[in-house]
């Protein structure tokens, strides 16, 4: 389960209920907060010191996600996608993570999110620290650096733990990568359950594993002692009575052992469930193994990676586990780290089974499971297909063969977390599934078979697999054979890897054997046959490369037989062969005897080489500098990755092959790239190119072509967003995805492409508006500005005097100008300030242009706060020749147009082609866009707001359309255009401030737009109240006697879910049969039955009016209660009902004292949609209170009375022509604010009660 929403179901506030029912006001004495609620807008400093910012979306899932700056202006920010991972490298750690010096998962966006490690949750970035062998023997510690705090220390595998300030973060990681005696520094991350999906229930799948054969029927597991590492287990589940010997909770969870998640609940039952709840159908494996239950995966499904090593040991060392299985893992792009090797350390003693990952493709192998002892675990369903998500090999190494062998992991039936009867088993699919079927296996073969070793019964499993043809890099061996392992004679070791050969070094002719061991008394002779296909999984061999030499071999009693292999590595292959060539030697028996085995071999051929240079000029005709990117994908061997740029050039020795290449190219506003900004950007690529010999590729942006939007109406885009997705499975599953995010000072875009992929799709994303004023010297040259900060433009028509400041240091005496009605000219070499700018406005300026004199280039700077007059910055050039202008006598400025902020339309264009990149002009047509009227409210004043547009395509997840915010001056209205397709979805985000942790947004999103749609919405618009949110996630779930949380902190009259950031408080609380209850981690579990769910959520602003940093002056509490019946039977979207009050206020949410309003009332119900109501209420009241007495709710008002709930005045409410309409006389005194109270119910079980305070003004 993810954390929720935008309320976020980790971070969220639970709040007792207030016992209150419906028709009662609130009493204060039986409410209580128990925890404080936190932002969902994130930001993650990483190990480098630098920061990235992102949001939680309505479904839980990361998006949004950009690098900031140290001084919080706008920046380019390129992300790599692998999958679900997001990578932001900063360039200059990329070196390091090329070398391996450092994890290349202390970028993974995702992965720091989903281990909690954002800087609203810690401090501090847990890592693990590896050192050269033997430098923490005995007494030696680890060395302590300043920013650096000790955790525990790993002596078996020489690691140590700790926790980096991140406030001292940049400082100490250069440090630490400097030490001699440091060979690796990881994150410390929280590893997840290899689960993808529930399915519906099917046939039981123990029987499909061989476990009720012949032999296989007379063993149970008895005595063999299974550790199960995993979310801990259902400790009241009657399938797991008496079957738990030891447990251990390793994630220091307050409900211990017990398994709120799920996952670890089903992997035991798969294991060793007893099948009580169902009289024996949905029995384990082993049902007499005893289980020892280490919880190292918390209720979210995941742990960190220092837990689960301790749980190892733990497993092992202290509780003498025999067999472990671990159905988690970690995505890996080297088989290394300290998860690996505790496994190497540990496998002596027991047997660690592993799921193999659920990454579709190959080379994804997860982490430990390619940890070369390890029996890793691919999935098959119940034909015995390999299951299209499990990970294929070979190992994140590149060479060796995994998995070891496959086993049922399609829609398995265990046991449920938190079920009983009807509820007691789930369905799951993932490599987490198959992992205990073979966990289960071993034990009954360790219990048959007592005299092996668990390396020896690891060769036995693989050795007696079910006969197949699968590629080995997808289900090793096979699929498990328990009936057979019992009596399995003849024993191999499992995947052999017979060679590795590299051209350069190593490819002469070589003969090698294949060791098969005979555990029976009598001899056996094996006919023998050897199948091998290429690292594709598609390409026949010639049988010039490899073969055996025997076609049958005899292995003696007791003995062992050596079956002779030659390898000529020398013989040409199709270049997708090339790599981890995998098969089977399988043994038949000649004669009456049934023995039969498999015995899985690799060798790898490194592909020929060849030397690649590819080499990127800007449009200067320089070598591209940061941010500049190069991609390089193979399409045939299915990986692509960032390269590494030096001077504008890469130099790499690639295997021949088919490749796939982008170039990202970035120009300056100068040809000097130290200073100024970027101007323009070109996308190039060359695609499906093949590169069998020395080749160099040029990619010159000059010879890029302009990419231009031509809509009805003028459009001048406020920076762009443009990228790709490549498809890097047959089945274009898994995809890489790469993006740049240009803020708005980058005015142009250019791309060029040649050949076509069908794999690869290329995107630019922008939010283009009206063209911006021109501002104009009294020569006639128009000034390129660039918008500086948070501040406004030029707007209108206009012209004043242009006054020289000099710097507008500390030192500058502002006496000496006159300024009023007058421009200020900055010329300052460094920066501009606010501080600046409000001298400039104290002294009169109506207006700021600002340059760096000397410098070269453009500059934007980091404004605070929105001045009530424009300032723009222009180039050193531009600054200069103004300076001489007015030294001239030509010191008038002039501007004619619309700025930005006040457009009377947007576009958001996200144009996508398929297999190549498109330049020239894009013509877009309204009436294929889906138009939204827009209205902004505010609040009798002109405030700034703050507007952001999340795009989206397939694999991209959610991203912003440009590399900037847009500002908008409220109130206002426009028309929004967004591209409407089935390949792209949007989000918008409204801000009442700059940044979404301090002051919160509205979201809508993400959405599929519709091709000719047209409607209309509001922002900001009142009353601040209930939400289901706009993305279409379920409040409330339920999954078994399981609830799950998705709450939106509160909503709009538009019901876009909102946050507060910093500036507010939310807070949610429940009662079940109307006592109270605390859910754990986002969930609830309830008894069987029916039970009556109350939820109350309650959310107010720290400051109102004045007190208030963005002079909120409404909707200062919003206090809701939902209440509906929970049955069993209806499983999914739970009823809650949510009143929909459309106020017919102004575009500043006011509306005419003594004027009566009618107000519209509608309920909507979640999974459904507008229902009818049954009956509805509505009070109101009008005064200044901020929030009601006897709730807790600290706000900074600005009067200290409180409202009495026994000043409610009952409005009239009629049902008129299938509408609820209520009448608010509106009676108040001008200025008052009007509160009200809204009390619905449909025809089922679902009712509900809003109360918003100062929901709207009077005037």
């Amino acid at each position: 389960m993810k954390p929720f929403p935008r309320l976020g179901c980790l971070k969220a506030t639970y709040l007792a209920m207030l016992g209150l029912s419906i028709a009662q006001p609130a009493t204060a004495e039986e409410s209580f907060v128990t925890q404080q609620s936190k932002a969902d807008a994130l930001t993650f400093t990483l190990i480098t010191g630098d920061k990235v910012s992102a949001v939680v979306n309505k479904d839980g899932k990361l998006g949004g996600i950009r690098l900031v700056n140290a001084d919080g202006s706008d920046t380019f920010t390129s992300i790599f996608k692998r999958g679900n991972n997001t990578y932001v490298v900063p360039n200059h750690a990329q070196a390091l993570v090329d070398s391996n010096a450092i994890d290349l998962e202390l970028f993974n966006i995702n992965k720091l999110y989903e281990s909690g490690y954002d800087d609203a949750s810690t401090d501090a970035l847990p890592v693990i620290v590896e050192y050269r062998d033997g430098t923490l023997a005995g007494p030696a510690v680890p060395a302590t650096l300043a920013g650096m705090s000790l955790t525990g220390e790993i002596e078996l595998i020489d690691s140590a733990a700790f926790a980096i300030s991140k406030d001292k973060a940049a400082q100490t990681w250069q440090t630490l990568v400097a030490q001699a005696d440091v060979e690796g520094i990881w994150l410390d991350a929280v590893v997840h359950a290899h689960k993808v999906t529930q399915s519906e229930t099917l046939t039981p799948t123990v029987p499909l594993t061989g476990a009720y054969g012949e032999s296989a029927i007379n063993y149970n597991g008895t005595g063999i002692k299974v550790a199960v590492l995993d979310s801990g287990y259902d400790i009241e589940h009657p399938d797991l009575q008496g079957r738990v010997i030891a447990s251990r909770d390793f994630t220091y969870s307050s409900n211990g052992v017990d398994d709120l998640n799920g996952h670890g609940t089903h992997t035991a039952s798969t294991v060793a469930g007893n099948g009580h709840e169902s009289e024996g159908k949905w029995v384990g494996v082993a049902p007499a193994a005893d289980l020892i239950i280490g919880k190292v995966l918390g209720n979210t499904g995941g742990g960190s990676t220092y837990g689960i090593l301790n749980g190892m040991q733990w497993a092992v060392l202290s509780e003498q586990a025999d067999i472990v299985n671990m159905s988690l893992g970690g995505t890996a792009t080297t088989c290394s780290g300290p998860l690996v090797e505790m496994v190497e350390a540990l496998s002596d003693k027991a047997l660690f089974v592993i799921s193999a990952g659920n990454s579709f493709t190959r080379e994804t192998i997860g982490s430990p499971g390619c940890a070369p002892s390890a029996l890793t675990v691919g999935a098959i369903d119940r034909d015995g297909n390999t299951a299209s998500f499990s990970s294929r090999g070979p190992s994140p190494d590149g060479h060796s063969a995994k998995p070891d062998i496959a086993s049922q992991g399609v829609s398995v039936v265990a046991a449920a977390s938190g079920g009983l009867a009807d509820t007691a088993y789930r369905v799951y699919s993932g490599t987490s599934m198959a992992a205990p079927h073979v966990a289960g296996g071993a034990a009954i073969v360790m219990q048959a078979r007592q005299d092996l070793t668990p390396k020896e019964i690891k060769d036995v499993l693989t050795s007696s697999v079910f006969s197949g043809d699968s590629h080995v890099l997808e289900q090793g061996a096979g699929a498990m054979n328990i009936n057979r392992a019992i009596d399995q004679a003849i024993v191999a070791p499992a995947n052999r890897e017979l060679g590795y050969f590299d051209s350069a070094t190593n490819n002469e002719f070589t003969e090698t054997q294949i060791t098969l061991t005979n555990t029976s008394d009598e001899s056996i002779k094996l006919k023998l046959k050897l199948d091998l296909i290429g690292e594709d999984g598609k390409t026949q061999l010639p049988a010039t490369l490899a073969g055996l030499d025997i076609k049958s071999v005899t292995i003696p009693a007791k003995g062992v037989a050596q079956v002779p292999m030659w390898i000529d590595p020398s013989v040409a292959l199709n270049n997708s062969a090339y790599g981890a060539i995998t098969g089977r030697i399988t043994g038949t028996t000649v004669g009456n005897t049934d023995q039969q085995v498999t015995v899985p071999v690799s060798f790898w051929i490194d592909q020929p080489h060849v030397n690649l240079t590819v080499n990127l000029t800007d449009r200067w005709g320089n070598q591209a500098g940061s941010p500049s990117k190069l991609y390089l994908i193979n399409e045939e061997d299915d990986w692509g990755s960032l390269v590494r740029l030096t001077g504008g050039k890469a130099n790499i020795d690639v295997p021949a092959g088919y490749y796939t290449l982008i170039a990202n190219i970035m120009t300056y506003d100068n040809p000097q790239t130290s200073s100024g900004l970027v101007e323009s950007a070109a996308q190039m690529a060359v695609l499906n190119r093949k590169i069998d010999g020395k080749t160099e590729i040029n990619f010159d942006a000059r010879n890029a072509q302009p990419v231009t939007f031509k809509a009805d109406q003028p459009l001048d885009p406020q920076g762009y967003s443009f990228g790709f997705t490549y498809a890097i499975d047959d089945q274009e599953v898994a995809k890489l995805a790469a993006i740049e995010m240009a803020p708005d000072y980058v005015n142009d875009m250019y791309a060029w492409s040649q050949g076509h992929d069908d794999r690869f799709r290329s995107f630019i994303t922008t939010r283009a508006v009206a063209p911006e004023t021109t501002v104009t010297m009294q020569n006639g040259v128009e000034l390129d500005y660039i918008k500086q900060g948070l501040a406004l433009s030029f707007h209108g028509e206009g012209s004043a005097e242009v006054v020289p400041v000099g710097d507008a240091g500390y030192s500058t005496d502002w006496s000496q100008f006159e300024l009023d009605g007058k421009i200020a000219l900055i010329a300052n070499p460094n920066y501009l300030t606010s501080y600046m700018v409000g001298n400039a406005m104290k002294h009169g300026a109506s207006g700021v242009i600002f340059y760096r004199p000397g410098r070269g280039g453009r500059y934007k700077g980091a404004i605070t706060g929105t001045p009530k007059v424009p300032v723009i910055g222009i180039s050193t050039e531009q600054g200069e020749a103004l300076m001489a202008e007015i030294e001239a006598g030509n010191n008038i400025v002039s501007w004619s147009g619309i700025a930005a902020e006040r457009s009377p339309y947007a576009y958001s264009i996200n144009h996508i082609v398929d297999g190549r990149i498109q330049s020239g002009q894009i013509n877009i047509a309204e009436h294929k866009m889906h138009k939204i009227s827009a209205s902004y409210h505010s609040q009798n004043d002109e405030r700034p707001a703050w507007t952001d547009v999340m795009a989206m395509t397939n694999s991209t997840g959610e991203f912003y359309s440009t590399g900037s915010s847009q500002l908008i001056m409220l109130p206002h209205q426009r028309d929004e255009y967004y591209t409407a397709s089935t390949k792209n979805a949007w989000t918008n985000v409204v801000m009442p401030n700059y940044q979404i942790q301090s002051a919160g947004a509205y979201f809508d999103g993400p959405r599929a737009m519709t091709e000719g749609a047209e409607q209309s919405t509001t922002w900001f618009k009142g009353p601040r109240a209930g939400s289901l949110g706009s993305s279409g996630s379920a409040i409330i779930s339920r999954d078994t006697n399981v609830l799950y949380f998705n709450l939106a902190s509160f909503g709009d009259a538009a019901n876009h879910d909102g946050i507060f950031g910093f500036m507010g408080s939310s807070a949610f609380g429940l009662k079940v049969n109307g006592e109270p209850a605390s859910p754990y981690q986002g969930t609830l579990t309830l008894e069987p039955g029916s039970h009556q769910i109350t939820l109350e959520m309650r959310s107010y602003a720290r400051g109102v009016g004045e007190r208030s940093p963005i002079n909120d002056k409404l909707g200062s509490l919003y206090q809701g209660f939902y209440t509906f019946t929970a049955d069993e039977q209806q499983q999914g979207v739970q009823p809650i009902l949510v009143p929909m009050v459309d106020l017919p206020v102004d575009i500043n949410n006011s509306m005419k004292a003594g004027e009566a309003a009618q107000v519209k009332l509608t309920g909507l119900l979640d999974g459904v949609g507008e229902v009818a109501l049954a009956d509805v209420q509505l009070q109101y009241a009008y005064g200044q209170e901020c929030t009601i007495a006897n709730v807790p709710a600290y706000i900074y008002c600005p009067v200290s009375t409180k409202f009495s709930s026994e000043n409610w005045l009952d409005a009239q409410v009629e049902h008129i022509d299938g509408e609820w309409v209520a009448t608010i006389p509106n009676t108040g005194n001008v200025g008052d604010f009007v509160h009200i109270r809204t009390i619905v119910s449909d025809y089922g079980s679902s009712q509900a009660e809003q109360i918003t305070m100062r929901a709207y003004m009077l005037d």
